[in-house]
């Protein structure tokens, strides 16, 4: 004899898996931002630091998909992909990079500067420390220990980080430029061999994108570290949020 409360059942089952079937879980609603993450040039190991450590502290979120490359010449291609850019490169940027980094920037997307990224290094590119590094380093003290201290604890960039921390990296003589919109500064970065400090987690004021600049990261001594980790990850997800 059929039971009819087993065939309902499987009736019941089979309808309520083809309805659900036509909404997306939560997970499989969730969009992946995709971030190019561009280094390359001198002075730091890009591969291991950048591509490698900061790009799986990053997909660590699970929200992120990084995409890496030191191919500066492939930046307006993969930009046409991409929610976030991260420039940690102190290589030069040709004409059609340059254009296609503002045009990304100017239309409303995020944008986090890293380490060589806040140095002055493109003098055919003066825009680029003007508009979107709000000034830039030539200069920094010698690769030592210095204490980083939290001036903003309520911004969200360095929710979760310490107030006080010391570690061992180059302390970037950033400067603001006068000339530009203006930073507001988050951290700031305390020579313990002289009385300079100097800021190291900072926001970029734009009229259109989220900038945040982070000169921290010269090698595992910073990219390792818990502090630097909560950084990112916080100055990603702030950035990515336009």
């Amino acid at each position: 004899m059929v039971n009819r409360k087993l065939i309902l059942s499987l009736f019941v089952c089979s309808f309520l898996s083809a309805v659900m079937g036509l909404y997306p879980t939560v997970a499989s609603a969730q969009k992946t931002a995709n971030i190019l993450l561009v280094g390359g040039g001198a002075s730091h190991d890009f591969d291991r630091w950048y591509r490698q450590e900061d790009a799986k502290t990053i997909e660590s979120l699970h929200s992120f998909q990084v995409q890496y490359t030191d191919h500066v010449d492939s930046i307006p291609f993969y930009l046409k992909h991409s929610d976030v850019l991260i420039l940690s490169n102190n290589q030069p940027i040709g004409d059609e990079g340059k254009k296609a980094i503002t045009r990304f920037v100017e239309k409303g997307n995020g944008l986090l500067l890293l380490h060589p990224g806040l140095w002055y290094n493109w003098a055919d590119w003066p825009e680029y420390n003007l508009n979107y590094a709000g000034g830039g380093s030539k200069s920094h003290e010698e690769y030592r220990v210095f204490k980083n201290c939290v001036v903003n604890s309520t911004h969200p960039i360095t929710k979760d980080v310490p107030l006080t921390f010391e570690l061992a990296d180059e302390l970037y003589r950033y400067m603001p430029d006068p000339e530009a919109r203006g930073i507001e500064v988050l951290a700031i970065g305390m020579s313990m061999h002289t009385d300079e400090f100097y800021p190291v987690v900072f926001t970029v004021k734009h009229p259109k994108a989220r900038i945040a600049g982070i000169s921290l990261g010269h090698d595992e001594k910073s990219h390792t570290r818990d502090e630097y980790k909560t950084l990112l990850t916080n100055a990603v997800r702030w950035v990515s949020e336009n």
